[in-house]
């Protein structure tokens, strides 16, 4: 077995086979440390001024300072060989910058200044050797295609003149997987590969088999790591790309700011939010956004996140692009490097600017709300005190506090519809209508507010026009728009219905001679709690729900309405626009009964009326007598329970939110209870949703009355409660 080390370039070059008959080759030599390097540079080049050659040293300053330390303690004169032409040294980089045109060598260049160098040389003496490491500066500048084109132009130099030459490259140079073609390039420009020393210093064939096994094995290693770290870096990819998706496709703005506040980074939610592009805001100021009284948030900011700390949902004012100030919510994190150290800062801000809106609005709806029903409160107190203090006013004291009830329960109503139809939950009953009776019955509701005012009503209403309605709901639509006209109509003013057909549509106008509507607030007379008079006496009242409930239940009938007015003090017209009925007439309804029952020839009756509330009861307790009616009162569930064995009620009045047992709970164990004739039961609840009429109807109640309750409605219910279960215990009516 071989115990010789692997040849060096100069025991190659020795050799004929190594580089021909010709003296010519072009070698190249893989290193791990510079040390190595110069080691073989030095017997490399020592070799040839040792047989007399001519050599030229194309290295870097360092390079050749080692080379020519070691030629010099191996005993070469340099002073001798340089003044024989031997021995010519020449600076890698300076060389390289003649060379280059456009960042490429230049083949007339090369030939000039490396070819010169050579041919004159060869003319002086037989053998030129030369060492180049101009190649290995431009790998390191990721000129790699230079790098290899240099490789060739020594090639095409050698087969004109003949002359040995050693090129070296740094094995870190070809150390990503990347590199394993640009290296084979490499290896093929040269007629030999010598490898790094870690090899180079095996000296028998078994290290070296060995060692090539080993390299083998690292190679699979290397691969399979390879393989591995590809897919680890693929799905780094695809999380990364999520998340970058996710920010950019985010309505938030996601901006990432330096710590001095310059932008880094900027989403399309933040174009969206701010009105500045990327490009408009990248490398620029964040504080460009502030309003000149909020500047120095942006250093408190930063103070914090140079601290480490988050700012949360920090709220403030910013300004867009467009010069509109907005409301946003700022939460503000800082960004950290791999070491720990804070580096930056992100900021996601989200526009609240309609929330603010929104809160406003609700907080003005509240103060509305406070005055709306502490007017008719302070009416109704004030009322009570005078019928008490003065026998002689009682019936006009009666009459105002009448009169405020009722403003009171509109309002709730008001506010209970359009809560339902925001969320879907009316229902409507249609039947085939005469237009005439629904209009009738809104003007009988609407008389008294017209008359107060002193209005002039002209209708003009076609007696066969028909319409698919709920006969309730158009009644409703109507009184809104009648309560409207008469509140924004001065005293003795004109107010106009006029209804016709137009097409396959039902026209019906209202129209007032009033204070007319400004074209600043025509768009918004239906927006909820859109009013017109906002001045703290707000003389006309009102929450800003009527026409908004018009608009919304027009809507549910497939119809619309608009508003149109010339202008402030020329009075408005309101249009509803519903798809007219075809088909059989309908049978017509005395005004003011659109879809009432027939009232009841009054029945005396024994009432069980369960209520905990104390003045409550008595006071209905009282109307119940003085309509002729026998009435007993429990206050809870379980008394209730206890009186119906004593006092054997015809029909019971119960209030759901009772203490303890509740009014669903009474109903199911008097419907539990043994004998053929049980008690009528009526709900008696604030509650008036479809869902609450189901929940009564399931716990075994025969009617659902909503609070507070009208006495016609309650006298006649009860009249015809007691008569539909008379003598058989079973009611008819549901």
């Amino acid at each position: 077995m071989s115990s010789s080390p692997a040849p060096s370039a100069a025991a190659l070059v020795a050799g004929t086979g190594a580089l021909g008959i010709d003296g010519r080759g072009h070698l190249v030599q893989f290193y791990e440390h510079d040390a190595f390097l110069v080691e073989e540079m030095t017997r490399f080049i020592g070799a040839g001024l040792g047989a007399g050659d001519a050599v030229i040293v194309i290295a870097t300053e360092a390079h050749r300072d080692g080379l020519e330390t070691g030629l010099e303690a191996r005993g070469v004169d340099l002073a001798l060989a340089r003044e024989q032409g031997r021995y010519v040294p020449l600076d890698a980089g300076e060389t390289l910058t003649k060379l280059m045109v456009g960042g490429f060598p230049d083949e007339a260049r090369f030939g000039d200044v490396v070819g010169g160098a050579i041919a004159r040389a060869a003319e002086r003496h037989v053998h030129v050797r030369a060492f180049g490491e101009m190649v290995a500066l431009l790998w390191a500048e990721e000129e790699r295609e230079a790098a290899l084109r240099l490789e060739e132009l020594w090639n095409d130099l050698a087969r004109r003149v003949p002359f040995s030459l050693l090129c070296a490259y740094p094995m870190a140079a070809f150390g990503r997987e990347s590199d394993a073609a640009p290296l084979l390039r490499v290896c093929g420009e040269h007629t030999h590969v010598m490898p790094a020393e870690s090899y180079s210093a095996l000296v028998t064939a078994d290290e070296r088999l060995r060692a090539v096994t080993q390299f083998q094995q690292k190679v699979v290693a290397l691969e399979a790591e390879i393989v591995q770290r590809k897919q680890q870096q693929r799905r780094a990819e695809e999380v990364q790309a999520r998340l970058a998706a996710i920010v950019e496709s985010s309505h938030d703005a996601i901006i990432g700011k330096s710590l001095d506040g310059i932008v880094t980074s900027w989403n399309d939610g933040a174009r969206q939010i701010f009105g500045y592009t990327a490009e408009e805001m990248i490398g620029t100021p964040i504080a460009r956004l502030a309003p000149p009284e909020r500047g120095d948030e942006f250093a408190r900011i930063l103070e914090a996140i140079r601290r480490g700390e988050r700012v949360d949902h920090f709220e403030t004012e910013r300004v867009r692009k467009d010069g509109r100030r907005i409301h946003v919510s700022l939460t503000v994190s800082p960004i950290r490097d791999a070491d720990g150290t804070i580096v930056g800062a992100s900021k996601i801000a989200r526009d609240v600017t309609e929330r603010r809106r929104a809160e406003e609005a609700k907080d003005e709806f509240l103060a509305m709300l406070g005055h709306e029903l502490r007017n008719p409160l302070a009416a109704v107190q004030s009322a009570i005190v005078a019928a008490r203090l003065d026998e002689s006013r009682r019936e006009r004291a009666l009459d105002i506090a009448r009169r405020q009830a009722i403003q009171l329960r509109r309002l709730v109503d008001d506010l209970l519809d359009v809560a339902r139809v925001a969320r879907g939950k009316i229902v409507l009953r249609k039947e085939q209508l005469f237009l005439t009776t629904v209009v009738e019955a809104a003007v009988e509701a609407a008389r008294t507010q017209i008359e107060e005012r002193g209005h002039v009503l002209a209708i003009s209403l076609p007696p066969e026009l028909k319409v698919d309605a709920d006969a309730g709901r158009l009644e409703q639509i109507f009184v809104n728009l009648l309560s409207n006209a008469a509140k924004y109509t001065p005293p003795g003013g004109r107010i106009e219905i006029i209804a016709e057909t137009e097409g396959e549509e039902l026209v019906l106008r209202v129209r007032d001679n009033g204070v007319g509507i400004s074209a600043e607030m025509l768009p918004h007379v239906f927006d909820l709690f859109s009013q017109a008079d906002q001045s703290l006496d707000r003389a006309q009242g009102g929450l800003g729900l009527g026409l908004a409930l018009v608009r919304r239940l027009a809507n549910l009938h497939g119809g619309r309405v608009e508003a149109r007015s010339d202008g402030c003090g020329k009075g408005a017209e309101f249009v509803v626009r519903l798809p007219a009925a075809r088909g059989p007439e309908p049978e017509q309804r005395a005004a003011g009964q659109a879809g009432a029952a027939e009232p009841q020839a009054a029945t005396r009756a024994r009432v069980l009326l369960v209520e905990d509330n104390i003045d409550a009861a008595d006071a209905l307790a009282m109307l119940l007598e003085l309509l002729g009616h026998d009435v007993d009162i429990a206050n809870d569930g379980p008394a209730a329970l206890e009186a119906i064995q004593r006092t054997r009620p015809d029909v019971m009045l119960i209030d759901i939110g009772l203490p303890g047992v509740d009014g669903f709970e009474v109903a199911r164990r008097v419907r539990a209870m043994p004998g053929s004739k049980r008690p009528l039961l009526v709900a008696l609840t604030g509650y008036g949703r479809d869902e609450d009429k189901a929940r009564t109807r399931a716990a075994g109640f025969d009617y659902h009355l909503t609070k507070p309750v009208e006495v016609d409605a309650l006298e006649g219910l009860v009249a015809r409660l007691w008569s539909a279960g008379a003598g058989s215990g079973m009611p008819t009516l549901q």
